[in-house]
């Protein structure tokens, strides 16, 4: 039984024997220090600060890392304003895209009105340019004396519109039958007119 005893009892390591002698009984004072002095008034947290403050490569770590810290901040501080204008750019672009698009609207809108225009008065054309034909139609059929004479009461405008779509033999004939002031001014004006496309 007593060779069980001693199998048990085993020797400590260098290392187990470190802990039992040195850090235990260290750390048990340690904790014992700060509760007396935390009992006693004292502020331990500040002390313990300014202790760590005065090691050496503590400090400098510190000084390090409070350096590193405000460059990130100022870092942080000029991509949030490059963010900001970057968002004021957007908006503006945003804002200019808006009113292009109202413009070509408007301009389609505008477009579309003057395109129906142009058809209502190219069909107002056509149905002129029928009338018209079918009254020159009527004139061809009616004697030179009688066209004449109505032509010679008509507005100049009218007359001369008539006058000029009339087949040649048939508008020398009317031009002959009207009164010789009142043909030379047709004359001259369908002569002009043929010039002046």
């Amino acid at each position: 039984m007593e060779n069980s005893w001693e199998e048990k009892k085993k020797p400590f390591n260098f290392f187990q024997r470190f802990l039992m002698v040195a850090v235990i009984p260290s750390l048990f004072a340690i904790i014992v220090l700060v509760l007396l002095l935390m009992y006693s008034g004292a502020d331990v947290a500040e002390k313990g600060k300014e202790l760590l403050n005065t090691i050496p490569f503590l400090s400098e770590e510190k000084k390090s890392t409070d350096t590193l810290l405000e460059n990130n901040k100022n870092t942080i501080s000029s991509l949030q304003t490059k963010l900001e204008e970057r968002d004021a750019q957007i908006k503006a672009l945003e804002s200019q895209l808006e009113n292009s698009e109202n413009r070509i609207q408007s301009v389609n809108s505008e477009k579309e009105k003057l395109q129906s225009e142009l058809t209502s008065l190219q069909s107002a054309q056509e149905e002129t340019k029928k009338a018209v034909a079918e009254i020159v139609k009527t004139y061809d059929t009616m004697s030179a004396k009688s066209a004449a004479a109505i032509l010679s009461e008509m507005s100049e405008n009218e007359a001369l519109k008539i006058l000029a779509e009339l087949k040649p033999a048939k508008l020398a004939s009317i031009l002959e039958k009207m009164e010789p002031t009142i043909a030379s001014k047709y004359t001259e004006l369908l002569s002009a007119d043929t010039t002046n496309p």
